[in-house]
């Protein structure tokens, strides 16, 4: 519904904005942008073609030109900076955020980077730096190194008033850091405290100092666990020595959850995960091929090793014609029981409900829970065998090959995303195809063994 209302809401708009460009009435379309919010303007950019893209940005101010351009796609971003000149490419730096820079340079080939980079006075290049030196996906790499603090010995008017003289940024004021002489957090306090509290009472006395942090090598997905489980407007980003270098807030998770969400399912689908800011209409039939053929390959290469099983049973099958009559029914069944199961444990390990001290805990359940499965898909396919074939042996073959092949790929499915957490591999390689096309093996030694077994 709030697409269907965006889409109409644009249809209307757009028409009328080319019409005021093309006649001149740059001042009207100058009003129109001041009541609009800036993520609809970002929106309309989108919308419009270069030459009047560039009109209708110069038209913004300059606090809200900064807004609506950390919110433009790399590419819209990379074509107005083109168009800009010296003077304005360095306005638009000045008024992004440092950890705003750092995501557009992320996206930006190279040479683009380091000509951008050496328009910035040096405080803002410094900042940008610093989040650059730090690895993609790392917290220090996507932290704001924007912040208050505090001394834990001033009082709370003394600290307001030295917060002010630091002009910091509306979200940074959200809460202060309370820092040593060497900049060692010691604790923070909430800017509502400060205000609320008596006067004379000391920063000391009513900050917290049982602060959740996150060091700055830690993977961003950390931070975001923290925030979301503490309840949290920010936490505190730190090196070795507990020293303060910055902070990730509320909406930079809201951005990392995304991206997160965008890869695990990209990769749960076998496909390369693209950057975050990559939209479905941007990739180019060549890109969207190139994303998902190299699992597809790998996937059919490996897929060829249970047609190689099935050759080497052909015997068996030439014996039994009925045996093949199930396979479809043994490689459909294992894997869709090991999607599940790799489903729950991505997940459970995404919240961060799957740790190593549960290892031997998971361990068994997953093993009784495969076991459950098996007993109750074990009788329903004997029955449904027996009534295909009308032969006692097949069916108890068909049921017990399926029984085995169902507890090996819950537990397959469940072990696979954590033997990948523990080799620092992204769980959700794990995906849906991979498992897939392990249990079609699996199941497919499985069925010929134990039908060879009861059958002989």
């Amino acid at each position: 519904m709030e697409s269907e209302r965006l889409f109409s809401w644009q249809s209307l708009i757009i028409p009328d904005l080319k019409e005021a460009i093309e006649e001149g009435r740059f001042d009207e379309v100058k009003e129109f942008l001041k009541e609009t919010r800036a993520q609809d303007i970002v929106d309309l950019l989108e919308e419009l073609d270069p030459p009047k893209r560039v009109i209708v940005f110069r038209l913004l101010d300059k606090e809200r030109a900064a807004n609506v351009f950390s919110e433009l796609s790399p590419d819209t971003a990379e074509e107005l900076l083109e168009a800009f000149s010296q003077e304005e490419t360095i306005s638009i730096l000045k008024g992004l955020d440092p950890d705003d820079i750092v995501r557009l340079f992320d996206e930006l080939p190279p040479e683009v980077v380091k000509r951008l980079l050496a328009l910035l006075p040096k405080e803002e290049r410094d900042d940008a730096l610093l989040l650059l030196n730090f690895p993609p996906g790392s917290a220090g790499h996507v932290m704001s190194p924007d912040f208050v603090e505090v001394k834990e010995n001033m009082t709370t008017e003394e600290a307001i008033g030295y917060i002010r003289s630091q002009n910091p940024s509306p979200e940074a004021t959200l809460m202060a850091f309370v820092l040593d002489r060497k900049g060692r957090l010691k604790g923070v306090v909430d800017l509502t405290d400060m205000v609320l509290a008596p006067e004379g009472t000391k920063v000391k006395e009513i900050m917290k100092m049982d602060v959740p942090l996150v060091h700055a090598n830690d993977d961003k997905e950390v931070a975001a666990r923290i925030l979301q489980k503490y309840d949290l407007f920010a936490v505190p980003v730190v090196d070795s020595e507990i020293r303060l270098l910055g902070v990730i807030t509320v909406d930079d998770v809201i951005d990392i959850l995304e991206e997160e969400t965008t890869e695990d399912m990209h990769l749960m689908a076998a496909m390369e995960s693209p950057s975050p800011e990559e939209e479905y209409y941007e990739l180019s039939l060549w890109e969207k091929v190139r994303k998902r053929i190299p699992w597809l390959v790998g996937l059919l290469l490996a897929e060829t090793l249970a047609s190689r099983i099935i050759k080497n049973f052909q015997s068996a099958l030439s014996a039994v014609v009925a045996l093949a009559f199930f396979i479809p029914m043994i490689n459909g069944t294992a894997g869709n029981v090991g999607q599940q199961a790799v489903t729950l444990a991505v997940r459970a390990i995404a919240l961060g409900e799957i740790t190593k001290r549960h290892f031997v805990k998971i361990l068994l359940r997953e093993i009784f829970t495969g076991i459950g499965i098996a007993l109750i898909l074990g009788i329903f396919s004997f029955g449904v065998s027996y009534w295909v074939v009308r032969d006692v042996k097949i069916a108890f073959a068909v049921s017990s090959a399926l029984s085995i092949v169902v507890i090996t790929a819950n537990f397959v499915g469940t072990m696979l995303p954590i033997f990948f957490q523990f080799i620092r591999i992204d769980p959700a390689v794990a995906s849906n195809p991979l498992i897939s096309t392990t249990m079609d093996v699996t199941g497919m030694l499985v069925y010929f063994f134990v039908a060879k077994g009861f059958l002989g």
